[in-house]
């Protein structure tokens, strides 16, 4: 009997699923909303189950001890080698098949490209420039997801879909940005992994894009018809994200336009514009109408809110125009997604062929490509006089609050302390003749005349008459006032124990909850640091010395500053601390019983060499859910490196273990330190990697793929609304990274080490660089150049190759320099010379065309770098038109110059419609303004603007006047258009104003003389 079409592993995908939907009656692909349940098809065949299972695979097989322990996202990205990294990729996958034999779906790879150094999540990311990022995006993915043309070894789902850089009320703010920042940058690492195959599916990010919420964007249906090739995308939310869209996601949040009545339901935000009022379940039903109406696969977040029921109620009554086609659509992703994981085809799929393996971890070649990664992502910032590698008979001095930690962050896998050893054990190992110091103060407090001590029960308690070994304290110093401390008696962090959940559930924003047992108090019960999954951290505390004897202990994590918000000690009658909100919080008197910094210097005073481990805890101040407040190495380890580094001068070796860029201007110049090297936290084999880099048993060649920036002073400013204890001063919600000058594409600013930066144990010469000397846009063609190795040792040389035109129709915006492509090339020996080539993709190389609306490469000279070398490509491609606005058109899709601008949605209900034009341009402030390039003026005497401006108290719209200027935002004056005060940011109105002295074809600007005002569409009349 001939199997049915469905079962047929020679058929093509996409038939097989038409076949199987055939069979499948509505209520049957209803239940397909949440996964696909056992389902008996009409002929009689029973379906198997599929959920999506998953494992988050940012950089091992899940968050489990039976997994591979590999670097951190931004360390994998500054290998720069897209074949580890794919192979990094399998191995994930090999271990997810053969652990969790019915799981498919990966949590990855992360494409969120890293504009801002302060993100919360930048350790997640590859880096900031959109090539690298979509190049180490797609090959990850390859490796999850294997090269089969059907099956796949992980179903990939890629995060956090689309332009996810911030955690500040992330699920409900919104990243705004232009046209061009939107296509040429934001939108590029997401595209490239789709458009090549490897990935499967996307999680939505939480935060709006320029007003519209992620999770229904317009942009999900642009995936399935233009990336994919067969419309077959599975997209889910993030975890509770469809809980957001209940309750929030409709008003604006950003530092300028905090609306005073907090959340408001995006779904209630739609039906009031339809003039209707609807309660909680309507509000639930209209939620599942609009993630149908957007595309959305999967109908679950974690909650239990009725997403399915609701979703039929939609279809049953044709709500938002939803109906059982837009249900097939989402029922198709999944039955794609059921296909290509094999289970209907057996011992067909290779990779059900995939034995089970409780410990996959084991396997030799993944240990292995552990320790090959973590030496790959070592990254040589500084090497004066060639200070490293060290001699093997060196006595070391090894300092510093990272010497004896190897940290997880909240994606690591839950290995044991055994099998992530710190750096110091492995330092002995190596060398042998090893001191140590943590570098951290130890202190002692007194509170009312007694000094506190930890009690047999774990609780401090201020009952010590005298400061003995019992009531001293270690402090370590994470930045930005967030301190731990161990009980040196006993080895034990103190903590606050706000997670006891006897009286009721922990709430987020303090990182507490009821305690029960009378009450939240300061205790020290356990003797491991904190670090990887937990979601509520409570062992950093706020820590600050008041200059007088005294410090204030307050917050739990990194917490906001109202009176009733972080908790502050107090003192019982039995000696202890309990902890309550508000003021008035207890004050410690404080003894240093040692200077850590000062004793650590001592040490290094009597070896060979220092070595010196500074850096970051991967959950304290940077996290999900917490923007970085700074850029700044924490105080106390900035004061460790200089003091050890006079100790110790021109032989002292700066080893910094973080997540993400520090300000390290003043050590970087410090002549007394010899060297620097940078490791992410580089997983199991961090501490074998260090040490046999630093004994020069192999050479460093890692690059960053970040800008360090030597202060905070050239990002973006936050608006009026900036919380403390946030990021206060900067605007993460600001993502154009072409008007803010953000990356090293767009930055003016002088970085401590430029995007690209890293150096090895040897000197690598460049000859010429070889290209064609024409190319069309649409052919790749090969540069070439010969690298030799000029030194002593043996090395792996990473080849940047960039590019920049001559002259664009955008002049002098867009990047003096942007990545054109790279190669590592492995272990080329003394006085080897490597021919390297790299494969160029001109279509890397495009800027979004505002006047057509599409991707081009421009016709002009490109100059192509590399090391030294360089030489000039004529790139044949197309020509920006003149922009003709006699047709009404709207202001964001059109416009290509920003200075002082905000992005918001025009209005739900055009939204819904997907007619194009879903954003308005807005001002922030007098002398903001809005351009366009190449703007065809002749003949036009008058302007037609639709316009509003916002209620927020921000501004006083004083002057509510728009210049429309010619030529410069300083230009000739071509007329001032009269704005009306309207109910809101989204209520417009049509306004017009003559023009006189329009001419020509030239940039037109229109100049804002206050904050507030925002437009939709422009038109000039003739």
């Amino acid at each position: 009997m001939t199997a049915p079409v469905y079962l047929d592993p020679a058929r093509p995908v996409a038939e097989r699923v038409e076949a199987i939907l055939a069979l499948m009656s509505d209520e049957q692909k209803l239940a397909c909303l949440n996964g696909v349940p056992e389902t008996v098809l009409a002929d009689g065949y029973t379906l198997p189950a599929l959920s999506n299972a998953f494992n988050e695979v940012l950089h091992s097989s899940g968050k489990k001890p039976d997994a591979t322990f590999f670097p951190q996202a931004i360390g994998l990205g500054a290998t720069w080698d897209t074949e580890l990294i794919e192979a990094v990729g399998a191995a994930v996958a090999h271990e997810v098949r053969a652990r969790d034999t019915d799981v498919f779906a990966s949590f990855g790879p992360v494409a969120d490209i890293r504009s801002n150094p302060l993100a919360g999540r930048f350790e997640e990311g590859f880096g900031e420039d959109p090539l690298h990022v979509g190049t180490m995006t797609t090959a990850y993915a390859w490796g999850l997801r294997g090269r089969h043309p059907e099956y796949v070894k992980t179903f990939t789902q890629m995060k956090h879909f689309l332009a996810y850089n911030h955690e500040w009320h992330r699920s409900q703010s919104s990243a705004s940005m232009g046209a061009r920042a939107y296509h040429e940058y934001q939108v590029v690492p997401y595209r490239m992994p789709v458009e090549a195959g490897a990935v499967m599916g996307a999680m939505t990010s939480y935060n709006n894009v320029n007003g519209v919420p992620s999770i229904i964007n317009p942009i999900l249906e642009t995936v399935r018809s233009e990336w994919t090739g067969n419309g077959r995308f599975f997209f889910l939310p993030d975890g509770w994200d469809g809980v957001n869209l209940h309750t929030t996601k409709g008003e604006p949040w950003d530092t300028w336009e905090v609306d005073p009545r907090g959340d408001v339901p995006y779904p209630t935000a739609l039906a009031a514009e339809e003039g209707r009022a609807i309660d909680a379940d309507e509000n639930g039903v209209y939620a599942s109408a609009l993630m149908l109406h957007a595309g959305v696969t999967h109908f679950a977040d974690g909650s239990d809110l009725p997403f399915i029921p609701n979703a039929a109620e939609a279809v049953r009554r044709g709500l938002l125009g939803v109906n059982m086609s837009h249900v097939d659509r989402s029922v198709r992703d999944w039955l794609d997604f059921l296909i290509r994981t094999g289970k209907l085809d057996g011992d067909a799929c290779e990779y059900n062929l995939i034995p089970a393996d409780p410990h996959p971890q084991d396997r030799p070649e993944h240990i292995e490509l552990a320790h090959r990664a973590a030496r790959e992502q070592l990254v040589l910032l500084k090497n004066d006089q060639a200070a490293l590698p060290l001699p093997d008979t060196a006595s070391l001095a090894v300092v510093g609050p990272l010497a004896e930690l190897n940290l997880r962050d909240f994606y690591s896998p839950t290995v044991p302390a055994d099998r992530r050893p710190a750096p110091l054990q492995a330092l002995r190992d190596r060398f042998g003749a090893v001191t140590h110091h943590s570098g951290n103060d130890t202190v002692a407090w007194q509170v009312d005349g007694k000094y506190l001590t930890v009690a047999e029960d774990g609780t401090l308690r201020a009952t010590a008459e005298q400061a003995g070994g019992t009531e001293t304290f270690e402090v370590w110093d994470w930045a930005h006032d967030q301190h731990m401390f161990r009980h040196n008696a006993t080895g034990k962090f103190v903590q606050a124990n706000l997670l006891k959940r006897d009286d009721g559930p922990a709430t987020f924003e303090n990182q507490a909850g009821a305690s029960g047992g009378g009450g939240p108090v300061l205790e020290a019960v356990t003797t491991a640091m904190e670090d990887g999954d937990a979601w509520f951290t409570h062992q950093n505390l706020h820590y600050r010395r008041l200059g007088d004897g005294n410090v204030e202990l307050f917050g739990v994590n990194h917490v906001s500053a109202e009176a009733d918000g972080p908790y502050r000690p107090r003192l019982a009658d039995d000696g202890s601390l309990p902890l309550a909100k508000g003021d008035n919080g207890l004050l410690l008197a404080e003894t240093v019983v040692e200077d850590g910094p000062a004793a650590a210097a001592a040490v290094a005073a009597e070896a060979d060499w220092a070595v010196v481990l500074v850096g970051n805890h991967p959950m304290v101040n940077a996290r999900e859910c917490f923007d970085r407040p700074g850029l700044d190495l924490a105080p106390r380890q900035a004061d460790l490196v200089r003091e050890v580094a006079a100790a110790k001068p021109g032989r002292t070796i700066v080893v910094v273990v973080s997540a993400y860029p520090l300000a390290i201007g003043d050590i970087a110049a410090d002549p007394n330190v010899a060297a620097i090297i940078y490791t992410s936290h580089a997983g199991q084999a961090l501490a074998p990697a260090l040490a046999e880099a630093l004994a020069g048993d192999f050479s460093p060649a890692g690059r960053l793929t970040s800008t360090w920036l030597a202060d905070t002073s050239s990002l973006p400013q936050a608006g009026p609304r900036a919380e403390a204890f946030r990021v206060s001063d900067v605007d993460m919600l600001e993502y154009d990274v072409i008007s803010a000058g953000l990356t090293y594409q767009y930055s003016k600013a002088e970085p401590v080490f430029a995007f690209g930066h890293g150096l090895s144990y040897t000197e690598f010469a460049y000859g010429a660089l070889e290209v064609p000397a024409e190319a069309e846009a649409e052919t790749p063609f090969a540069a070439a150049v010969n690298v030799t190795n000029t030194g002593e040792r043996t090395s792996d040389e990473v080849v940047l190759l960039f590019a920049a035109i001559a002259e664009s129709a955008y002049g002098d915006r867009v990047p003096a320099r942007r990545l054109a492509g790279f190669a590592r090339a492995k272990d080329i020996a003394p006085g080897e010379t490597r021919r390297v080539e790299i494969e160029v993709d001109p279509q890397h190389l495009f800027v979004w065309d505002v006047v057509s609306g599409k991707r081009i490469v421009e016709t002009g000279d490109y100059r192509f770098t590399a090391g030294g070398a360089e030489a000039e490509v004529r790139i044949q491609g197309e020509a920006i038109a003149a922009l003709d606005l006699s047709e009404t058109a709207n202001v964001w899709e059109k416009s290509t110059i920003a200075e002082g601008l905000t992005y918001w949605e025009v209005s739900k209900l055009h939204t819904l419609k997907r007619e194009g034009g879903y954003h308005s341009t807005g001002s922030r402030r007098a002398g903001s303004h809005v351009g366009f390039t190449k703007a065809v003026l002749d003949g036009a005497n008058e302007i037609h603007l639709r316009t509003a401006t916002t209620t927020a108290d921000w501004t006083d719209l004083a002057d509510p006047v728009i210049e429309v200027r010619a030529g410069a935002a300083d230009g000739p004056l071509l007329a001032e258009v009269e704005v009306p005060k309207t109910a809101g940011f989204q209520s417009f109105a049509d306004v017009t104003a003559p023009l006189t002295g329009a001419e020509g074809t030239q940039d037109l600007y229109l100049v804002f003389r206050t904050g507030g005002i925002y437009i939709d569409t422009i038109r000039l009349a003739r």
